[in-house]
C-alpha cells in the first residue's frame, strides 16, 4: 500500500507543447471491480460522476442525460460538458471514454476522460486518464508557468483527490 492506502497507486501528469493537459492515475487491482460488461463500463463512469458530486459535498452535480454529462456548480454554471459515453470491451479490459466537449473549465472543446479496468501482462489495474484538455486555468503555451497556477493547486488536486475517493470506493464495494 502507498500513502494513498492504494495498491500501486501512480499518477503522472504532462502539458503538450500545444497547451493540452495529459493525465493518468492508476492502481493495481486483486480483482475485478466491474464486471466485464457494457453494464460493467457504463459503472465506471458513473461512479466517477458520483464521486465528484461527494468528494464537493454535492457543490458540484453530475447531470446526466441523453447527450452526455454534465458538471454545474449548484446547478447553475456549467463547469464543465462531456458527451455521451463510448464503451469498448477487448481482450479482458473495458473502458468508458468520454469526449470533452466544453464547459467553463475547458478553453475549448477536445480531449477526452476515460475510466477502465485493464488486464495487461496478467495484471489487472483500474485506472482514470486524461488526454487532449485544454484546462481554461492551465498556463498557454509560450506564457509563464505561474498563469497555470489555478489550475495546477486546484483543479488538479480536485481531480487527484476525486480519483483517489474513487479508486477506493470502488475497490472497496468489492472487497464487502
Amino acid at each position: 500500500m502507498t500513502r494513498s492506502g492504494l495498491r500501486g497507486w501512480e499518477s503522472t501528469q504532462r502539458q503538450t507543447a500545444q497547451g493540452a493537459v495529459e493525465s493518468e492515475q492508476r492502481v493495481r487491482l486483486v480483482r475485478p471491480v466491474v464486471d466485464g460488461s457494457v453494464d460493467g463500463a457504463l459503472r465506471l463512469g458513473s461512479a466517477y460522476w458520483q464521486e465528484v458530486e461527494r468528494c464537493t459535498l454535492g457543490l458540484v452535480r453530475a447531470w446526466q442525460g441523453l447527450d452526455g454529462v454534465e458538471l454545474r456548480l449548484i446547478g447553475r454554471p456549467l463547469l464543465l460538458a462531456f458527451g455521451r459515453p463510448v464503451t469498448t470491451l477487448a481482450g479482458g479490459s473495458l473502458r468508458c471514454c468520454y469526449p470533452i466537449t466544453g464547459g467553463l473549465l475547458a478553453h475549448r472543446p477536445g480531449g477526452e476522460i476515460v475510466f477502465a479496468q485493464d488486464s495487461v501482462d496478467d495484471r489487472l489495474r483500474l485506472r482514470s486518464t486524461i488526454t487532449g484538455f485544454f484546462p481554461a486555468l492551465a498556463a498557454r503555451p509560450g506564457e509563464p508557468d505561474w498563469t497555470g497556477a489555478l489550475y495546477s493547486q486546484v483543479q488538479r488536486r480536485v481531480h487527484l483527490a476525486i480519483s483517489r475517493r474513487y479508486f477506493t470506493r470502488l475497490i472497496g464495494e468489492t472487497s464487502r
